[in-house]
């Protein structure tokens, strides 16, 4: 593996990706997650299985719901996502759940597309491209991707015409977005008069996809934009009733200054939409099997919490991660780490995160980390800011990888622990040493010594608010069984150990699995 990007893992075998010429009822290679040196994950993911993850649906739903309005949209990705094809991918998956869609194709092939223009100086410039325009010149590729070539010389052979012959070397003139869509709806005047003049005629309105990284001028798409909306406007179309358009686009193939008005339209942006859930259903999906016992079941389950943790927004990285960690300390999770991230570091925009929340619940990457998403450094996961690579991880020096494993075993764990306590708590009256003891003096030793801001004791919780420590500190009046002490004591170490953001070692891990899964009446 070479590449860093975590989209390029899933990058396409067996072929290249359609570039959107085909239309959405183009067959679409599957992306699959590849098998690592080190011995490889059993399981390989496609792009059919992340659509059907709970963000990415998620997300769907809300372009399809703004397109079925009658609302024009823009669709950002980060770069490598579109280098990996994965957006391309899901362009036609929306196309897939909209009747009457119509995909223009690019003014160039996928090969030659630039990989990643963008306002920060990433790949070709927006002064490069605006150069770009209708009449621009075009490489050989483009001759033999024209996906109306072989009409064209059809046509001029029916009239009997000489068919003009280029050297591979020579020029030609690319046709303009406009052009292409007139040519899709079969007219020779203004295309979105066209559109304009089909829904007001009681026509079922077209919905437009344009891939803007197939296209030569972001000033061009804007203005068709631009004017759909003022031709559509005119016309007296509104709602569900007008056509719209789609135009997914990376941020330098569209940049959002030259939108103009976009209060008809809707903005959306491939951020904060994978989540914990999408981690963790993927994994669910590849099952590592039947546990022997519940307390293996366990131990599993907060694996599997540490993978999803560690790898954030990294969805293909978990899947590499989980393969090849079946649980450890955290040297072992490291060199595991190690094992699965790609030889090269990322060559993007550097970025630590902040600690402003309000970024992370945006529903679009804010000015000071753009840039960072943009190269697929930064993504929002789960209410927070995370960098998608996790090499800064391996540094042995640094606390973020202990401090994720605990965040980790603290989500499985803590309710669990709280599940033993309110048992234990329902035995307390009959485990009480008869005779010695009664239920006021236990929970006047068991509770904690509350104060109010004076100094002065305050009423203390009733038996069933105690604390696991409390009750460890009065288990001398409950009639418990060694192996009942043995569990009181593990769940009270355990609890303090996480509570102060510290993660259980592995041997301590296991015997709490155990605890855990077993009954306080067992003996």
């Amino acid at each position: 593996m070479t590449s860093a990007d975590p989209w390029a893992r899933g990058a396409v075998s067996g072929g290249a990706r359609s570039s959107g010429s085909g239309g959405p009822g183009a067959q679409v290679p599957k992306a699959r997650v590849p098998v690592p040196e080190s011995g490889g994950a059993a399981w390989q993911a496609d792009d059919e299985g992340l659509a059907r993850l709970p963000g990415p649906r998620r997300h769907l739903d809300l372009l399809e719901a703004d397109l079925l309005s009658g609302r024009s949209c823009v669709w950002y990705f980060p770069d490598p996502f579109v280098a990996s094809g994965r957006a391309d991918f899901f362009v036609d998956e929306l196309a897939h759940r909209i009747d009457g869609v119509i995909t223009v194709p690019g003014a160039v092939s996928l090969d030659d597309r630039d990989p990643a223009p963008s306002p920060s100086g990433r790949g070709t410039s927006p002064e490069s491209l605006a150069s770009l325009d209708a009449t621009g010149p075009v490489g050989e590729a483009d001759v033999q991707d024209d996906p109306y070539g072989d009409l064209l010389s059809d046509l001029v052979v029916a009239i009997g015409a000489e068919i003009p012959r280029a050297s591979p070397s020579a020029p030609v003139s690319a046709s303009t977005l406009q052009d292409r869509l007139a040519k899709e709806l079969g007219v020779t005047g203004d295309p979105l008069a066209a559109l304009a003049d089909q829904a007001a005629a009681g026509l079922a309105p077209h919905t437009v996809f344009v891939r803007c990284w197939n296209e030569t001028s972001y000033e061009e798409a804007a203005r068709v934009l631009r004017v759909a909306r003022a031709t559509f406007h005119e016309a007296g179309l509104s709602g569900p009733a007008q056509p719209r358009f789609l135009f997914a686009a990376r941020a330098g193939d569209l940049p959002r200054h030259v939108l103009g008005d976009t209060s008809r339209s809707s903005v959306h942006w491939w951020w904060k939409v994978w989540n914990r859930l999408d981690t963790e259903v993927l994994m669910a999906w590849q099952s590592r099997g039947h546990a022997d016992n519940p307390a293996g079941a366990l131990l599993r389950r907060v694996t599997d919490a540490v993978v999803a943790e560690v790898c954030g927004p990294d969805i293909d990285g978990a899947l590499l991660l989980r393969d090849a960690w079946g649980g450890g300390d955290l040297d072992s999770l490291r060199a595991a780490l190690a094992r699965s991230l790609p030889d090269e570091q990322h060559p993007g925009t550097a970025y630590e995160p902040s600690v402003r929340m309000s970024a992370a619940h945006a529903w679009a990457p804010d000015a000071e980390l753009h840039d960072a998403w943009a190269d697929g450094s930064v993504e929002s996961w789960d209410g927070r800011i995370r960098l998608v690579h996790g090499r800064r991880l391996l540094d042995p020096r640094s606390h973020e990888l202990r401090v994720l494993v605990c965040h980790a075993q603290n989500r499985v764990l803590l309710p669990l622990i709280e599940e033993a306590r309110t048992a234990l708590i329902h035995l307390v009256p009959e485990l009480l040493r008869r005779g010695r003891h009664g239920l006021e003096d236990f929970c006047a030793k068991a509770r904690p010594q509350y104060k109010d801001k004076n100094g002065e004791a305050t009423a203390s919780p009733d038996l069933h608010e105690l604390e696991i420590g409390g009750l460890s500190a009065a288990a001398y009046m409950l009639n418990l069984t060694s192996p009942q002490r043995h569990r009181l004591r593990s769940l009270h170490t355990a609890r303090n150990t996480l509570s102060h953001r510290t993660p259980l070692e592995h041997d301590d891990l296991v015997a709490l699995t155990e605890v855990l899964t077993t009954d306080w009446t067992a003996r």
